[in-house]
């Protein structure tokens, strides 16, 4: 177990945060999340990778088997090859013999077994390297995952609090209408000038077009939205009808470990692995040989095939490689080194990240707060505006103006929600929480 694993036990790092407010259950976003992994290609190619490094994996444990192979061969050779003894009294009989017949067909089939028996521990380390690499593309996709699910959530909230400004400019436009319609019932009575109801009319006008922008910009994001989840552009989508930021209590949130930690642990290790492979490149290599053949010229250059069998094993031992080892592994070693530097920065990187999405969760909280608190101000200021124009005490002028700040403190409101809820996504990110589920 890793120091930080064990830091992480003993400590837990446990975030007591009391009253959460945020988003929790959503009728739609699970199910959505859902569909999003289940359509993303980013997904499916990492789901991919995992399979080619599990084959590499059984490829590396292979390479400890026996390998057989066969071969065959055939020559025609005009002027074969012949024994023949010199012209020598003292060779006896033999004196100017010749032995074989020669073959102008030479051919022959082969079989070769080979076994590794010490390798100076290569084919381990390869395949516990393979091991390592195939833990580490596991880890790239719920990397994958998470960014998946980070983006289907954005991408959901952003959408909702769209649909909300939508709502809110609807309103913002039928209270400038009624107030038009006011004004016009004042221009006929003669209590106010026709420029007032003009003036109004152009602010209706505004808040109109207002409307329309709203529900293009709605329609781009659920366009966005329906890529992700795999359906058509045009499709209509099911949301919320607002974020609503639900206080509930929370005792405990446990940091997990990331992927992006483990994927750094694992880099790490496959780096020893890489090391030792190194250093068993200049160890002691065994191996063991068997061949069988059948082949021409058989025994004594006879020309008719014959079978034929070999047994042997190759030992190498390397002795002096001009201080090419030194260099080799040093350079392994400082690779090595870069790998756990890696892993100590992104702990530190993993940790920063921690506290610093935990703040500003914490500090969106407090703006909706503030927001909200300018709504009902900014509403009770409209009603009291729109009683004094009636009452004649005031010009229409102050009473567009305190539905224009309505307006503003409205979509401000929509906005610190849309961003407390965003903030908090990435906390439950940063925390290692943010699931499927």
């Amino acid at each position: 177990m890793t120091l930080f694993k064990q830091i992480m036990s003993a400590i837990v790092l446990v975030f007591l945060l009391g009253d959460v407010y945020a988003q929790a259950n959503d009728p739609y976003l699970g199910e959505y999340r859902k569909d999003a992994l289940a359509h993303e290609q980013y997904v499916k190619i990492a789901e991919n990778r995992v399979e080619i490094r599990h084959k590499n994996y059984k490829a590396a444990a292979a390479d400890l088997l026996p390998k057989i192979s066969a071969s065959a061969d055939y020559w025609y050779v005009q002027n074969p090859l012949l024994m023949a003894f010199p012209e020598d009294n003292r060779l006896g009989e033999l004196s100017g013999m010749s032995l074989g017949e020669g073959a102008n067909n030479q051919y022959g089939v082969y079989t070769t077994l080979t076994q590794p028996i010490y390798r100076g521990g290569m084919l381990k380390e390869k395949q516990k390297r393979a091991q390592v690499r195939e833990q580490m593309s596991y880890d790239e996709l719920q990397i994958t995952k998470q960014d998946i699910v980070m983006a289907t959530d954005l991408q959901y909230w952003q959408s909702v609090a769209q649909k909300e400004l939508v709502y809110a400019m609807h309103n913002y436009r039928d209270d400038l209408t009624r107030i038009s319609n006011l004004v016009a019932h004042k221009v006929e009575v003669g209590t106010v000038n026709k420029s007032d109801h003009l003036m109004t009319e152009v602010r209706v006008n505004r808040a109109k077009l207002a409307v329309i922008q709203a529900e293009n910009d709605l329609k781009v994001y659920s366009m966005s939205l329906n890529r992700l989840l795999g359906r058509g552009f045009e499709d209509t989508l099911p949301l919320s009808d607002s974020i609503v930021l639900e206080a509930f209590f929370l005792p405990t949130i446990d940091q997990k470990v990331r992927p992006e930690y483990t994927l750094a642990e694992h880099k790490v290790k496959s780096s020893v692995h890489e090391l030792n492979m190194v250093k068993s490149t200049y160890k002691m290599q065994l191996s063991g040989i068997a061949t069988g053949s059948y082949s021409s010229p058989g025994y004594d250059f006879n020309p008719g095939a014959l079978p034929n069998i070999q047994l042997g094993m190759m030992l190498s031992i390397p002795i002096y490689q001009g201080r090419k080892k030194h260099q080799v592994v040093g350079a392994q070693q400082i690779r090595l080194q870069n790998r756990e530097l890696e892993l100590e920065r992104t702990q530190e990187i993993l940790n920063l990240e921690v506290a610093q999405k935990k703040v500003a969760w914490q500090n969106s909280i407090k703006e909706t707060d503030l927001a909200k608190t300018s709504v009902d101000k900014a509403k009770e200021n409209a009603l009291a505006m729109e009683e004094r124009f009636e009452e004649g005490m005031i010009d229409i002028l102050e009473v567009i103006d305190s539905q224009l700040y309505l307006e503003q403190a409205v979509i401000e409101f929509i906005q610190s929600k849309l961003k407390a809820q965003v903030q908090w996504t990435h906390y439950l990110r940063a925390i290692g929480h943010l699931t499927i589920n």
